[in-house]
């Protein structure tokens, strides 16, 4: 059989070989025949667990126990004594070991309670004849890896209380105490406790009563749970009659179990119950959890009717707590006439739950029945004479493992893969999400499941879902096809063709297959052009099958196939007369010139436009722009300012010239606007478009460009000479004005103004920066305004607004007659100032004769300075001796070497000087080598020598380098080249 995933399993201990197995075994396979033969592992399968006892041990086996890897065990002698045995399974510890007959004396043990954590034991104790209280003892455990401790202790508190169950807090419990546990009695009373080491005072607290009165009315059952990810609690209990659960929501700090059993006692609400006519004096509750969870996933009540099986609810805010109704029917009805020994043999002594299972032990066998479909799947029987009588069977919640137990041995039940055919069982039952959830791991299990469920699906009439299922089959092609090509829907064999086009695309050999890849898009391509342009359906319909039809075009591979085979596609498409269709999948492949080409010839210029604006092929802009320009300028331009600087502006010209229109006007007007503006365009062309537009229908917008443009002829983008040709031709006078003024055209430009606007007229004659043209312009203003008016006042007001007009410079401008009273004050203020400038030059001449004779003795005093050199003065760069080389000595007292200083002050020199003073030394070096060969020099020589020396003194000399030349050098950066400096520092 097809191996499925494993299960996390617990660790067996190693078969021993000569165990006893009985001869009447049958097994069940996973089918539910126990008497078909399989050559595979059974479900179940018993082992002899072989637990090394101390040498002096010996008796029969009464009880035992496994919680987390720890087995307790309770032994009997033939003595009459009684010994605890605590083993640690894996046998890294020794065995821990205690004698109880002490505690024993008219007693006896009928239970055995432990904790999650193996640390923790309630052994409860029974009167073995009347007039004895009930008791029980707690026993705290604890272990080093060298040996086990074990502490008992008679709990005085629950004298007169036999103890049926108890639910330990596996949440807050520790290895040092149990945390609040719940403990139940035979008088179906409930009670909250903690037991541990640390504190040896036990208080007891009655939380509830389930028997009201009854002198015998047990809790079989017991169990607090904790729902995962709140802070809902859940309490279960079961009588033989009836299953309670109790639930609330606790503090997070909350460590009593009191507050669930609040509401309950106070009569505010009842408890969920569920009675069960039942003639057992027992009933038996158990759960399933995976090893490696605290919270169960499935609950089992052992109850008069048989087993009732369920879930327990994980919604925090339910306030249903067990769900599930299903029963196993153990016939007990059938039993209430039987004897004793019967009896035995029909009713089960005990039970445990795994996944899928419930293992059922009775008196002489176990045997386990599937909870899915009852069906027995195993059967084990016990021969007493051999094996000992049977005790009961137990689950480790820890690890997950089964013990069987009789009074001479111990047994472990194996589990092995009991989920093997839980997927034919439900798969049977119909339920196919879950078989086909458990056959995903085995191929051949996945394709029974997905063939059943996709012809049942299709015998239902639900077609669509019957060709999902069958596209995950491996049923052939042709055969799934010929069932959906006579439907009238197409919907079912459009889906079942993109589910296998799904898988051939996502198949390892999908290069390999390219025709079959080609075959079925070219033919879903044809499906959806059918139903698209299926006559006599509404826009709605066509609209979903358009939309569907569109994101399957879009798929990567379909894009890819069709791209590949796009003349048979455009050929296909053609053929079902779709021209929307035909422009999309041009779109798709990225053939926008064919597409826009074909909507411009059915002058359908918006979707032409819309195609052009969804590809990113620039030159189709300058293609296409010009023509459908003349149709949408608006939507055009919008287009164009869309793609901002990708375009090329030069090349996008041809689209602006189309101004037939105001409408078109406008929009080449608003394109160019934002190329000056927004891309900041350079393009002469560009900017004499937009200025002669100005010029022509937007005057006033004409002058806020050139203001904006600016004054500064370097960084304006217009031709001035253009503008000023264009801007005459059409009238614009206040723009002429601007640009003679760019030009230096001051008296035209002064002139022009003067014909339309006075004000402009000044402004433009007070903009030149020689103060002759200012005031010949002026005067020409002058002129103007006083030739043939004689106006004074109009005279007066231009010598206050310039400055550089006098009253001598108006009067030849009034005619002969004019009084001179009315230039009285003006001429008086001339006057004045005139007289007021004679005294500043006679105020400045005395200051200059009177430098002059100080600068004269000065001179003087420096003809007979003198400085005297001493044999030991050093140079003030290197400190050498100055002496012995050629030097310079400074007024100031500094003293350098010649060559010293010119290292220096070479690094300072502008360039001019460093040119210079280059070609002066080269001529120096030419004279001294043809000197060299002269005995006498000629005056011309020694005359030409002294004048260069003198200038090449004066270039170095010129100043102290310490006293002036660094001094004027101090705003000047102390590194011109970084990358260079950089560079050396690397």
């Amino acid at each position: 059989m097809a191996q499925a995933k494993p299960t996390t399993q617990p660790k067996f201990l190693p078969r021993i070989d000569g165990t006893s197995t009985s001869t009447n075994t049958h097994v069940a396979t996973a089918s539910g025949n126990p008497f078909e033969s399989e050559e595979e592992q059974e479900i179940f399968s018993k082992r002899r667990l072989p637990l090394k006892m101390p040498s002096n041990y010996s008796g029969d086996l009464q009880h035992l126990n496994v919680s987390n890897n720890w087995l307790v065990c309770m032994l009997s002698t033939p003595q009459g004594r009684c010994n605890l045995l605590r083993i640690f399974l894996p046998r890294a510890i020794p065995p821990g070991e205690t004698a109880l007959d002490k505690y024993l004396a008219g007693y006896k043990i009928t239970n055995i309670f432990q904790d999650n954590t193996g640390h923790h034991l309630i052994i409860v104790l029974v009167p073995k004849h009347p007039g004895v209280s009930s008791d029980f003892l707690y026993i705290q455990c604890s272990e080093t890896p060298e040996k086990q401790q074990l502490k008992e202790r008679r709990i005085e508190k629950f004298k007169d209380h036999e103890i049926t169950s108890v639910a330990f807090n596996r949440y807050h419990g520790k290895e040092l105490t149990t945390g609040s546990i719940l403990l139940g009695t035979s008088r179906g009373l409930i009670f909250e406790t903690e037991l541990g080491s640390v504190n040896d005072s036990t208080q007891r607290k009655q939380l509830y009563d389930l028997g009201l009165g009854l002198n015998k009315y047990p809790i079989n059952g017991l169990e607090v749970l904790k729902v995962p990810n709140s802070n809902r609690w859940i309490v279960v209990a079961v009588t033989p009659d009836a299953i309670y659960s109790f639930e609330d929501t606790l503090r997070p700090e909350e460590r009593s179990l009191q507050p669930i059993f609040s509401s309950y006692v106070n009569g505010e609400r009842e408890p969920q119950c569920e009675k069960q006519k039942t003639d057992l004096t027992y009933s038996m509750l158990r759960f399933f959890a995976p090893p490696s969870s605290q919270y169960p996933k499935q609950w089992a009540w052992l109850c008069g009717a048989g087993i009732r099986i369920g879930e327990l609810s994980i919604d925090a805010s339910s306030n249903a707590t067990l769900l599930g109704d299903t029963l196993i029917n153990l016939d007990f009805v059938k039993v209430k006439h039987l004897s004793y020994e019967e009896r035995r043999t029909i009713v089960p002594k005990s039970f445990v739950l795994t996944e899928y299972h419930a293992v059922l032990l009775y008196a002489d066998h176990i045997k386990a029945v599937c909870l899915l479909n009852q069906e027995l799947v195993y059967h084990e029987v016990f021969e007493e004479a051999r094996v000992g009588k049977l005790i009961s069977i137990e689950r480790d919640m820890g690890t997950g493992a089964i013990y069987v137990y009789t009074n001479k041995m111990t047994f472990t039940l194996k589990i092995c893969r009991e989920e093997r055919n839980i997927w034919r069982i439900y798969l049977n039952k119909g339920q196919y999400e879950l078989a086909t959830a458990h056959a995903a791991e085995v191929p051949e299990h996945l394709q029974l499941v997905l063939m059943q469920r996709a012809e049942a699906a299709y015998k239902e009439g639900a077609y669509e879902a019957a060709a999902n299922y069958y596209a995950e089959t491996e049923e052939t092609f042709e055969t799934v096809c010929l069932k959906f090509t006579i439907l009238q829907d197409k919907r079912p064999i459009i889906s079942y063709v993109k589910k296998r086009l799904s898988r051939l695309t996502m198949s390892d050999d999908g290069d390999k297959q390219a025709d079959a890849l080609k075959a079925l898009i070219i033919w879903l391509i044809d499906l959806y052009l059918t139903q698209i342009n299926l006559p006599g359906k509404e826009k709605a319909w066509r609209d979903d099958w358009q939309a569907e039809y569109d994101e399957f075009m879009r798929e990567t591979p379909v894009l890819a196939c069709t791209s590949l085979h796009r003349t048979a596609v455009q050929q296909l498409i053609g053929e079902h007369a779709d021209p929307h269709n035909l422009a999309q999948f041009a779109i798709s492949i990225s053939d926008y010139e064919e597409v826009i080409g074909q909507q411009l010839k059915a002058e359908r210029y918006a979707e032409a436009l819309q195609t052009l604006s969804k590809q990113s092929d620039l030159s189709l802009y300058y293609k296409y722009a010009p023509q459908l320009m003349e149709h949408l300028p608006k939507q055009t331009i919008d287009a164009l300012i869309a793609q901002g600087s990708k375009l090329d502006i030069d090349k996008v010209v041809p689209t602006l010239i189309v101004i037939d229109t105001q409408v078109q006007r406008e929009q080449v007007t608003r394109y160019l606007e934002f190329a000056v503006y927004d891309l900041n365009t350079t393009n002469d062309a560009i900017h004499n478009f937009l200025l002669h537009l100005y010029a022509k229908h937007q005057p006033k917008l004409l002058m806020d460009y050139l203001e904006i443009q600016g004054r500064d002829e370097t960084l304006i983008h217009y031709d001035i000479h253009f503008a000023l040709k264009v801007c005459t031709d059409l009238g614009v006078k206040k723009a002429c004005v601007f640009l003679q003024c760019l030009l230096c055209m001051w008296t035209t430009a002064v002139d022009l103004a003067l014909e339309f606007d006075m004000g402009l007229a000044k402004e433009t004659a007070s903009k030149p920066q020689d103060n002759e043209t200012r005031r010949k312009l002026w005067l020409r203003i002058a002129y103007h305004e006083i030739k043939g008016t004689d106006d004074v006042k109009k005279a007066l007001s231009l010598l206050k607004e310039c400055d550089l007009l006098r009253i001598e410079d108006l009067l030849p401008f009034f005619s002969d007659f004019e009084k001179i009273d009315n230039f009285k004050e003006a001429i008086c203020d001339a006057l004045r100032d005139y007289n007021q400038r004679i005294q500043e030059l006679q105020r400045e001449m005395a200051e200059s004769k009177e430098q002059s004779t100080r600068v004269c003795k000065e001179l003087g005093q420096l003809r007979a300075h003198s400085i005297t050199m001493k044999a030991q003065d050093a140079c003030d760069i290197c400190d050498r001796i100055l002496l012995v080389k050629p030097f310079f000595v400074f007024i100031c007292g500094h003293k350098f070497h010649s060559d010293c200083l010119e290292k220096q002050v070479l690094p300072i020199l502008s360039k001019e000087h460093n040119r210079r003073l280059g070609m002066l030394k080269q001529e120096m070096e030419a004279l001294m080598a043809q000197t060299v060969t002269q005995a006498n020099h000629t005056p011309e020589q020694q005359k030409k020598r002294a004048d260069l020396k003198a200038e090449i003194e004066e270039i170095l000399a010129a100043d102290c380098l310490y006293c002036g030349l660094l001094i004027e050098t101090i705003d000047q950066p102390l590194v011109d080249d970084w990358d260079q400096v950089n560079v050396e520092w690397e």
